[in-house]
């Protein structure tokens, strides 16, 4: 009887010696990772700095108002911005500890350098004497390369989580079996479970906010979805509207206070809702037996009172459920209800709307998520046309544009919707290299002239430049033969989609920015990236002769381009006041003369073949002789010549 107690004595405590161990690194793994989130949110920040159009002396303080807030958070010891020499460009304040110099040993960052994620390690582990610190390194993406920020984090923040099992527990836990081996044991599992799942609950959670983060909410709807107990289960996605601009003009600290509100807010659900932040001002909720009709009244409570704690914040929403008439995957819910959001903003924000409420031939629906799915997985072929682009002085084709055309009974309503859907459902780079891929195959290797292929800016920063060559000579092209043509609205705010130009310049594609006049941020792009060719927007050409900053805009568009060489190109071209007024001496002349071009129905519409390089536009002829009366006697002019 003696042996057998000891022998389950003994097993008692070598299995809760076991438990302890693993608890304890399960509960420091999700410490570190939860720190290791909050440097990477941190480096996001400094990212948006060092992209910012700020002369050199306000961003090295806005850089160095950075790492100080970080320094004094988080019980971090020591913050430094290293480049990836090792030398030092901005450090909090040293005193607090650390004693880095103005150089470190650049050894230390090659794993993050060649991975892109980020790496901890502890004191012992880079020279020094027991476990008394960690140190992350996190690579901070800027237009001049790739940095390193160093945040040296004390230890006993995070074996704090741990402490009250130390030795004096294990000595307890001995005593205990001694006593009474299954009490002992019993008591102490389920002291550990408790700590192992409070420690979880706090790394699922947002911190700024409180409510439950992204990692718990697929795990979350996945098992809400099979619980039987529900015949309806309903998602809504929460997006507050205009945050960026609000963030931008008022500060973070402003933003952070409008997220909280929105969190107390969602108070007003009831308590089998659970609401997530999903990052941002990306916010979701999931409804366990509610439909969209009753979700959509819960949401009106939750925007009521918002609008009593932050006047004027407001939020949209879409609105999506899976019951027992029609069961749906998590994929499938989560992609109706950011259909439903994507309409909620399209009608104009501050509003719910349900997926089901969107008719048949609405601007969104089941069937249009369907096409477009498959449109962007190539099960279905695309086709594509060719615009002439025209030199409106000498009257001759400098190049073509290629534009996606939509198959024959398409529900989407043409290739701008189709994209603007694909970018709220996050296929939009799917669909823009299918695009460009179906205009390389049209092409043959006795192309004539240039070819402008768009790219999304939503594919620009993970755009293969390599691939794109390697795609062209298959074609017979060369990238002196293209032209990449993006948006003034490309995020160019931000070092990824500026390095890929820049790559992509490097190795010979012409660049054109497109839409320019549509908002105010093509000055911002010419600043940051040296444009070839400007495209000025077709709404601003069909204002010239009634808006004076149209004429600016033409007018600053030209004189760009005398300095720095390449085109103007005049979009939307359609009538022959717009030609007329563009070729005015006031406007067209110049010492250096640049290539005006222009491109519109007027010159000629998108067709499945390209216009030869010898067609003449006799458009200018008969403005020249005074023929064209209106605009079906020049298109008569036009199209009769082609």
């Amino acid at each position: 009887m003696v042996r057998w107690a000891f022998a389950v004595s003994a097993a008692m405590l070598v299995a809760g010696l076991i438990e302890y161990g693993v608890a304890r690194q399960q509960i420091l793994d999700r410490g570190l990772e939860d720190y290791r989130r909050t440097y990477e949110a941190a480096a996001m920040e400094l990212e948006g700095v060092l992209a910012a159009d700020l002369d050199p002396a306000k961003r090295e303080q806005a850089v160095a108002a950075e790492i100080h807030h970080l320094q004094r958070s988080q019980g971090a010891v020591y913050v430094g911005l290293f480049d990836v020499a090792g030398t030092l460009i901005a450090s909090g304040d040293a005193q607090a500890g650390g004693g880095e110099s103005v150089n470190a040993d650049a050894t230390r960052f090659s794993e993050v350098l060649s991975t892109g994620e980020p790496t901890v390690q502890t004191e012992s582990e880079i020279g020094g004497t027991g476990v008394t610190r960690y140190e992350f390194l996190v690579p901070v993406s800027a237009p001049e390369g790739t940095l390193i920020l160093e945040i040296d984090q004390r230890a006993d923040m995070i074996t704090g989580l741990v402490g009250d099992l130390g030795s004096n527990k294990l000595l307890g836990l001995l005593a205990a079996i001694l006593v009474t081996t299954p009490l002992s044991y019993m008591f102490g599992g389920r002291a550990l479970q408790r700590r192992h799942a409070h420690v979880q609950r706090q790394a699922d959670a947002d911190p700024l906010t409180g409510l439950s983060g992204r990692r718990p909410f697929q795990p979350s709807l996945e098992t809400t979805l099979t619980d039987k107990r529900y015949r309806v289960v309903t998602l809504a996605l929460l997006d507050l509207d205009g945050f960026k601009q609000l963030n931008d003009r008022l500060g973070h600290s402003h933003g952070d206070r409008v997220l909280m509100a929105l969190a107390d807010s969602l108070d007003e659900l009831t308590q089998a809702d659970t609401p997530f932040r999903l990052g941002g001002d990306e916010f979701a909720v999931i409804l366990p037996g509610s439909d969209e009709d009753q979700a959509a009244v819960a949401l009106e409570r939750v925007r009521t009172a918002l609008a009593k704690r932050f006047p004027g914040v407001t939020f949209s929403a879409g609105i999506a459920s899976s019951d027992e008439g029609e069961p749906l995957e998590l994929k499938e819910l989560w992609e109706r209800s950011d259909a439903a959001l994507y309409e909620a903003k399209r009608l104009g924000r501050r509003q719910s709307v349900s997926f089901k409420s969107m008719a048949e031939d609405h601007t969104v629906s089941a069937e249009k998520i369907i096409e477009l799915t498959t449109l962007a997985t190539g099960s279905v072929p695309l086709n594509v046309a060719f615009q002439p682009i025209w030199d409106l002085r000498r009257g001759v084709v400098l190049a073509h544009e290629a534009l996606l055309r939509l198959p024959r009974g398409s529900r989407i309503n043409g290739p701008q919707e189709a994209f603007e859907l694909a970018e709220r459902l996050g296929v939009a780079p799917a669909l823009d290299a299918r695009a460009r891929s179906a205009a390389l195959a049209v092409c043959s290797r006795e192309w004539e002239g240039l070819l402008f292929l768009n790219v999304h800016p939503d594919a620009l920063p993970g755009l293969d430049v390599d691939n794109l060559i390697a795609e062209l000579a298959v074609a017979g092209l060369e990238p002196e033969d293209v032209v990449l043509e993006v948006p003034e609205q490309a995020s160019l705010n931000h070092a990824d989609p500026i390095r890929t130009l820049r790559q992509a310049q490097d190795r010979g594609f012409r660049l054109a920015l497109d839409d320019m006049g549509k908002t105010n941020a093509g000055l911002h792009a010419l600043r940051l990236v040296r444009f070839d060719i400007l495209k000025i927007d077709g709404e601003v050409i069909a204002r010239l002769d009634t808006d004076p900053s149209s004429m600016a805009t033409v007018s600053a568009a030209i004189t760009f381009i005398q300095e720095s060489g390449g085109w103007v190109v005049a979009e939307g071209i359609e009538e022959p006041r717009m030609l007329t007024r563009l070729l005015r001496p006031g406007l067209a002349a110049a010492a250096h003369q640049p290539v005006i071009a222009g491109q519109g129905y007027l010159l000629g519409r998108p067709g499945e073949q390209p216009v030869g390089l010898d067609t003449h536009l006799d458009v200018l002829d008969q403005l020249a002789r005074g023929a064209a009366r209106d605009r079906n006697d020049v298109n008569d002019a036009f199209y009769g010549n082609t």
